[in-house]
């Protein structure tokens, strides 16, 4: 049986925010983006901050239906704190989150279960506060992302699935939550080098998408990780739905390159959520082995973690 590359979007939903005030923008985005995923048979995980699920329940819950993922997202600026949730203690992430967990499950008749922070902004508390507020996955950090001005220092942090350190964001450990890592590519540097070049559609074209989709899967083969994943980025604040729009192209672009270089390497592709990704690495690397991330240095005085152990049969 062929081994297994799944292939997820992640929508950051905000077009609700302050910053932006465009209800009706993030409305025909998300119905474009449903259609997108449709003729491409991908699916997608819709995070959205507690305005935006107010504005459009209703589209959110067919999303649902159809086999899409709904989850949470903050910008606590939209909440009335300072923006970042990494400049946060333990105790105001909490309010912050509570208050989302709450306008979320008003509005779907249900809490959420998957979470990403504005800016993959966290500290060494957000973990530990996901955890207890009862999130099973989700999308916390940007590998290699060094911006402390946004409160997202992830230097070092793992590219891969894993459980979270209780005391360290940057460290694996056993932390009951699923960390989902959007998929970047650490050589390629952007933003003045504080940010790698991740597979954030409206970024760059389907081409460079296809450089990092490739590494990325020789990195899993070569490193024989648990899981074969490749975790794609968008936001709902540009028009999907228009027919012309290039980020449309861009997307159908990076899915083909992502089903080609799967076809090469003999993996099976496979849509998937974040849940179901968070799903199979709980398969595969069962919480009741996860363990304390070991620290040692490689031949180059760099840190070289201790990868997690795959449950064999």
């Amino acid at each position: 049986m062929k081994a297994t590359l799944l292939f997820t979007l992640q929508i950051d939903c905000e077009a609700t925010q302050r910053s932006i005030r465009d209800p009706a923008l993030g409305k025909r985005s998300i119905l474009g983006l449903g259609e997108l995923l449709a003729t491409t048979g991908t699916r997608g995980t819709f995070l959205v901050i507690p305005s935006d699920i107010e504005a459009h329940a209703a589209l959110y819950k067919e999303l649902e239906a159809a086999g899409h993922e709904i989850g949470l997202h903050v910008h606590p600026a939209d909440q009335g704190f300072e923006e970042f949730l990494g400049v946060h203690s333990a105790d105001d992430q909490r309010t912050i989150l509570s208050e989302g967990i709450d306008r979320f499950a008003q509005a779907l008749g249900r809490r959420p279960a998957s979470f990403c922070p504005g800016y993959f902004s966290a500290n060494d508390f957000t973990f530990g506060v996901l955890e207890e507020l009862g999130f099973t996955h989700g999308a916390v950090s940007c590998p290699t992302r060094n911006l402390p001005q946004c409160a997202a220092v992830w230097a070092g942090s793992p590219l891969d699935p894993h459980y979270p350190h209780r005391h360290n964001r940057l460290l694996a450990g056993d932390v009951n939550f699923v960390e989902l890592p959007v998929t970047v590519d650490p050589e390629s540097r952007l933003w003045g080098g504080g940010q790698p070049l991740d597979l954030r559609v409206e970024l760059v074209d389907a081409k460079n998408h296809w450089y990092t989709i490739n590494k990325a899967v020789r990195r899993q083969l070569d490193e024989k990780t648990p899981l074969k994943q490749i975790h794609a980025l968008t936001h709902n604040t540009f028009d999907y739905n228009a027919p012309g729009n290039f980020r449309r192209e861009t997307y159908v672009g990076m899915v083909q390159a992502a089903r080609q270089i799967a076809e090469r390497e003999k993996l099976r592709f496979q849509p998937a959520t974040l849940a179901e990704v968070a799903a199979a690495f709980r398969q595969a690397v069962p919480f009741h082995t996860a363990q304390t991330q070991e620290l040692k240095l490689d031949t180059r005085g760099r840190n070289a973690p201790t990868p997690p152990r795959p449950n064999h049969p």
